[in-house]
């Protein structure tokens, strides 16, 4: 069964997205949610983290699976037929549509500079497969708000800072220098300029 995504507004933005996500990880795979007439779109990442875009558009199946290798060179190509269904592939359910209470904000500067604290200390100590778990667990944020506390592991800083979600120095002073943090049972979200990504805060990530 091939499925298909209509888009139209915010095709670049996902491309840019879905671009580095397979750059991290080519065997990543994207999910679908239909909104009214906008689409989530959901990508894996090696961090164990979700990441995601919305685009105003239609997809063909809501929940819809695919590769996110094809899904990109769908876009490439500017066509809309995006491969074939791959649900199995999808590690667990999707974080909550709604219900997400804002907790705080945090400065991008912050947020880079943890990143590059981060990424030092994963270079001095990373093996063969990436940085240890123990860097990527570390708490380096707690936020707290009326809806309660989010604890922010590095693995979170990483996947935006990879993913491009936060602004460089160069980029237009009507963007955003902040990161919203949000929470809901279990899942926290942390929406940046360019994207949000999403933690479970129990042992089943996904």
């Amino acid at each position: 069964m091939q499925e298909s995504l209509r888009i139209l507004d915010g095709a670049a933005g996902l491309q840019s997205l879905i671009g580095r996500a397979t750059d991290l990880d080519a065997s990543a795979s994207v999910r679908f949610r239909q909104l009214g007439d906008w689409v989530d779109v959901f990508v894996t990442t090696p961090f164990q983290v979700i990441a995601s875009r919305r685009v105003q558009g239609e997809v063909s199946r809501d929940g819809a699976v695919v590769s996110a290798v094809e899904l990109l060179d769908a876009l490439r190509a500017g066509t809309s037929t995006i491969g074939p269904a791959r649900d199995p592939n999808w590690p667990g359910a999707l974080p909550p549509a709604t219900g997400f209470q804002l907790l705080d904000e945090i400065p991008v500067d912050v947020v880079r500079d943890l990143a590059d604290k981060g990424q030092a200390l994963a270079r001095q100590f990373s093996g063969p497969l990436g940085p240890p778990a123990s860097l990527l667990d570390q708490t380096v944020l707690t936020v707290t708000g009326e809806a309660g506390t989010a604890e922010i592991p590095m693995r979170t800083i990483f996947t935006c800072t990879s993913l491009g979600l936060i602004p460089g120095f160069a980029a237009p002073l009507d963007i955003p220098r902040h990161l919203r943090v949000s929470m809901v049972g279990r899942w926290v979200r942390v929406d940046a300029p360019f994207g949000t990504v999403y933690r479970s805060s129990t042992l089943s990530l996904f």
